[in-house]
């Protein structure tokens, strides 16, 4: 990668395989330099998997519970610092049959 001399911006090559400034510096370069210098081949992965979760499904840790509203045997939990970082945190639990949340502090 070149730099300018003028002004120290990064010098990228256009379709003709010239190096063109903003401040008006111009050089030329091959194709091989910048098949050398300008070419960069990282890791693809074409197949990235996408969840898509509405509020019905959450991708969130589950585990049987027993909901106090509708008798629900399946909720969600997660895990926030509600207060100082020197006291526990606070779990909460989401049924998944009606939604009913509550908070556990330990």
């Amino acid at each position: 990668m070149e730099f300018c001399p003028k002004c120290g911006k990064i010098l990228l090559p256009d379709k003709d395989g010239n190096l063109k400034c903003s401040c008006g510096y111009e050089d030329s370069i091959s194709d091989e330099e910048v098949k050398e210098q300008y070419s960069f081949e990282g890791e693809t992965n074409p197949q990235q998997e996408v969840i898509v979760t509405d509020k019905k499904s959450t991708a969130m840790p589950t585990k049987k519970i027993t909901c106090y509203k509708c008798g629900g045997t399946e909720g969600v939990w997660w895990v926030l610092q509600t207060r100082s970082a020197d006291e526990a945190p606070t779990y909460f639990i989401r049924c998944t049959n009606c939604g009913n949340t509550w908070r556990q502090s330990n």
